[in-house]
């Protein structure tokens, strides 16, 4: 019984630790979600002016200055504003990981606490069981010895002397273990961490190397930066994930289909590693969800209820599905 006890308030600090480890990791996510929400509007502004016409290259000053010194001062600005780029980007990325990695600690540390939670339970249960058992022979012994004569119970109270035990007779010697019992398996070594690191993102202008209809559809789907998200929509007031998708295409003179399950079906197949701005990408073992490849890990899509238009990692989406070229 006392064992018990002992293995039930270990439990319950195990189920107390794991709770306090949930609510660290929900609030070290909620702070990572609001990091993230403060880079989101920047990089849509940027990867929207980069997207639609904005040039930020030395050449268009060269070509548009009307002096030395405003070519210099112009080239300046230009640097200025492409770093600015960069850091809003680089943070951008890095409140993404960390929002990520946030939120895989805090629905494993709620796994934990739910299993720390049953066990402590069942451990209770078990005890509670003991002690009912306990106090069921407590009153049949106490039952029996009422129903004792008091020669009884003197002769209960007062045994004699404990005769001298007879020593058994020998008997075979027990039989050892089976030569090469298994021994305990090792415990199931821990997840590795993630690999951390992207690239610097390589803005398309209209034309670029995604191909004229690829910077068509991307530069369609970025100005709906936004717009909210309509069960069935396909714009321009609204869109659902494939509604999204069709509309950028049609801008181009593609015309695909308003459905996540068909999208990722058609094309041409386009592995993970190839993929290029303009290319479309599906989610989730049944192909539910879909959006649209900008470049360096980035997609904008359309994605549920209360939430607009947006540009996301792409890999913040669920498990991807699959990759298509249209």
């Amino acid at each position: 019984m006392h064992s018990a006890e002992l293995d039930l308030n270990a439990k319950l600090a195990a189920q107390q630790a794991a709770e306090k480890k949930l609510a660290d990791d929900q609030a070290a996510l909620a702070a990572a979600k609001a990091r993230l929400a403060t880079f989101q509007i920047a990089v849509n502004k940027v990867a929207a002016a980069t997207y639609m016409g904005g040039r930020t290259n030395g050449l268009d000053a060269i070509l548009t200055a009307e002096s030395p010194q405003l070519l210099i001062d112009g080239l300046s600005v230009q640097r200025v504003m492409a770093r600015q780029m960069s850091t809003q980007m680089a943070g951008f990325r890095a409140a993404g990981e960390q929002a990520a990695k946030a939120e895989r600690a805090s629905a494993k540390s709620a796994a934990d606490a739910k299993s720390a939670a049953e066990q402590a339970a069942a451990v209770r249960a078990n005890l509670q069981h003991k002690q009912s058992q306990l106090q069921v022979q407590i009153a049949v012994v106490k039952s029996q010895y009422q129903a004792l004569t008091p020669e009884q119970r003197t002769a209960l109270a007062d045994p004699g002397p404990i005769p001298a035990r007879v020593p058994d007779a020998p008997g075979p010697a027990p039989e050892g273990l089976p030569p090469g019992a298994p021994p305990e398996g090792a415990p199931t070594p821990g997840e590795a961490p993630a690999p951390g690191g992207v690239s610097d993102i390589p803005f398309l202008a209209p034309g670029g190397g995604g191909g004229g209809d690829r910077a068509t559809v991307v530069q369609a789907a970025l100005t709906q930066i936004g717009t909210p998200y309509a069960w069935g929509g396909a714009g321009p007031g609204g869109f659902d994930c494939s509604g999204l998708v069709m509309w950028a295409f049609q801008q181009a003179g593609i015309a695909l289909p308003h459905s996540s399950q068909a999208l990722a079906h058609g094309g041409q197949p386009v592995a993970l590693s190839d993929l290029q701005p303009g290319d479309v990408l599906t989610f989730y073992s049944d192909a539910s969800h879909a959006g649209i490849y900008i470049g360096d890990g980035l997609m904008v899509h359309s994605s549920t209820f209360g939430q607009p238009v947006r540009v996301v990692p792409m890999t913040s989406s669920g498990p991807i599905y699959d990759a298509r070229r249209y």
